[in-house]
């Protein structure tokens, strides 16, 4: 059990504020990076009365990391890993409540390691990364949760706000198959000041980026191999992400056949909600709603795929090779999706209008549809995925 103390950080996601909530800082029971020494092990966060405030692993750097081209900056440079799993199998780490388990300030938050049958839960991670020098300003690198090792579980998680990216694969090429992430939001709360829609670290859409960095949800380039099984279910991407579910990649040959996306919500990522570069197999769509102002959903296919029960407004759609398995489906605005799919506008209950919406908007959106009987996400909104949360836990 982790002592987090008698502070308890009242704001979940953190959102930058400052104040009396900045976890590590005014609030919570701080702690340095670690290794975990031991598989088959549970880290959680006690529950007993006085010690049961929030767990902060702090990796050295409390300064938010800088927005995309800003001109000077000044700040320690984090741990390499907030949190590393090394080689351990069977490792639990456990916040109890949402957010009850922070890291923020490393390099790179946790990193998996090679082991397997892990499983993160209940935990928050942002600002994990680290600041780049260029000649016209500072751009962001880092990520939030390296992944790698088979049959991992990442749960009830808020993971936002990296230098790069949410989920991103490890360099060292670990097989990430079988995982699973669930009940899970991966996106930004923090937009750049002077370019609104626009997440502090990428400026993708206006075309104003001299080069800082590609923001992604998931995002696998390694190992340089085809692997198989990986599930995503009642998820939120976005919004403040580039692309948002993008575990294959043409540059290294990785790829990744037989995904489950379900009961999932997209919010507008700037260039794909859902993309793989090379053909696939054995992925399964279903109950998904994808709100795109921008961008598209590309899935090059060798096999068969289906897709049933997707609401989609707005978007291209491209979908070469390979044969579709589809009923359900609705899509409005922009492209149709694959096979048979009705064209009704979903009438979201409230949706932002027109393109590069702010952050705050998509966040405060409802896409529960109007106009059709059935199909789209279980999960209407950004929120609506923290008080499922906090349901699961039994708060």
């Amino acid at each position: 059990m982790i002592d987090g103390g008698s502070s308890r950080c009242s704001i979940s996601p953190y959102n930058f504020s400052g104040g009396a909530n900045d976890p590590g800082v005014t609030c919570g029971q701080q702690y340095g990076p670690f290794t975990v020494g031991a598989s088959n092990v549970t880290l959680a966060r006690s529950r007993d009365a006085g010690r049961n405030g929030t767990v902060v692993i702090n990796g050295g750097r409390t300064t938010p990391l800088p927005n995309c081209m800003q001109t000077s900056y000044s700040a320690a440079n984090g741990a390499s890993y907030g949190i590393d799993l090394g080689s351990r199998t069977g490792v639990v780490i456990d916040g109890q409540d949402r957010s009850g388990i922070i890291v923020r300030g490393a390099r790179n938050g946790v990193r998996m390691g090679p082991g397997g049958t892990d499983m993160l839960r209940n935990m928050e991670l942002f600002d994990n990364g680290y600041a780049v020098s260029h000649s016209w300003g500072y751009s962001t690198d880092g990520n939030n949760i390296l992944t790698g090792g088979r049959n991992n579980g990442y749960d009830r998680l808020l993971i936002h706000d990296a230098g790069q990216d949410e989920f991103h694969s490890d360099s060292s090429g670990y097989d990430h198959s079988g995982s699973r992430v669930t009940n899970t939001w991966m996106g930004a709360m923090r937009e750049h000041p002077s370019y609104g829609g626009e997440p502090f670290n990428d400026l993708q859409t206006t075309g104003a980026d001299p080069g800082c960095t590609h923001a992604d949800g998931f995002q696998s380039f390694a190992p340089a191999t085809t692997m198989s099984g990986l599930t995503f279910d009642h998820d939120v991407f976005g919004p403040g992400i580039n692309q948002g579910l993008y575990p294959g990649d043409s540059g290294t040959g990785t790829r990744f056949n037989n995904v489950s996306v379900t009961n999932t919500l997209f919010l507008d990522a700037a260039s794909h909600n859902i993309i793989n570069d090379l053909p696939v197999h054995g992925w399964t769509i279903d109950n998904v709603t994808i709100f795109a102002t921008q961008g598209g959903f590309e899935l090059p296919s060798d096999g068969t795929n289906t897709i049933t029960n997707v609401i989609k407004q707005g978007g291209y759609v491209d979908t070469p090779g390979g044969t579709w398995t589809t009923s359900g489906n609705d899509w409005w605005r922009d492209d149709p999706l694959p096979g048979q799919s009705s064209n009704v506008n979903p009438n979201f209950s409230w949706a932002p209008t027109g393109t590069l919406p702010s952050l705050t908007a998509l966040r405060a959106a409802n896409f529960m549809p109007g106009g059709l009987p059935s199909g789209g996400s279980p999960i209407h909104s950004w929120s609506e995925l923290l008080s499922r949360i906090d349901s699961l836990n039994g708060s």
